[in-house]
Order: structure tokens, then C-alpha cells, then sequence
């Protein structure tokens, strides 16, 4: 649920700090909000269809692993996400100068 709530954050506010000092702002923060936002609604959905056939005791052990997986896959996609969006300025490259001329 914070990861939702960080999501919604980030979603309205488009700022986002990521651990390995990347900071996110604008359009690349509001993708990655939608990664932190899915693990929850896709949870929901999730527990209503595969819930039907389950009893109480096997639907907690799916669910719990169900969950952990949905969460670390929109952490990770924000991550990765974050990484791949950075500008090129952020990788110490120079910009400056077009290779592409030679």
C-alpha cells in the first residue's frame, strides 16, 4: 500500500527519488509512478479470479506470493525504468560534441 500511495505522489507532484542518487522529475517520474501504482489494482484483480477455486489456507499462501512478486516487479520496473530514462549528461558522456558527422 505505500508503494501505492508513493506512486500517487509521484504521479500528481512528477518527482521521484530513486536510491542510487537518481532523481526523477516530470514526464520520466510519471511513468515510474505507474509502475509503483499497478502492483495494487493487478493484486486486486488477481485475488477476485484466481481466488474463486481456493480455499482460505491455500489462497493466503497464493496471494502472499502472488503480492511479493506484483510489488518487486513495479519497484523493479521504476528502478529500471529510472536507470534507462536518465539523460545522457547523467552517464558522463559528452554530449557536447556529435560523432555522428564523421
Amino acid at each position: 500500500m505505500l508503494i501505492f500511495i508513493v506512486g500517487l505522489y509521484t504521479l500528481v507532484f512528477g518527482r521521484l527519488r530513486l536510491p542510487g542518487n537518481l532523481d526523477l522529475r516530470g514526464w520520466r517520474a510519471r511513468v515510474a509512478a505507474l509502475f509503483l501504482i499497478a502492483p495494487l489494482p493487478l493484486a486486486i484483480l488477481l485475488g477476485r479470479v484466481i481466488g474463486w477455486g481456493l480455499t482460505p489456507e491455500q489462497g493466503r499462501s497464493v496471494f502472499g506470493i502472488t503480492e511479493l512478486i506484483l510489488v518487486a516487479m513495479g519497484v523493479g520496473g521504476a528502478l529500471i525504468f529510472g536507470l534507462l530514462s536518465r539523460p545522457r549528461e547523467e552517464y558522463g558522456e559528452d554530449v557536447s560534441t556529435d560523432h555522428h558527422d564523421r
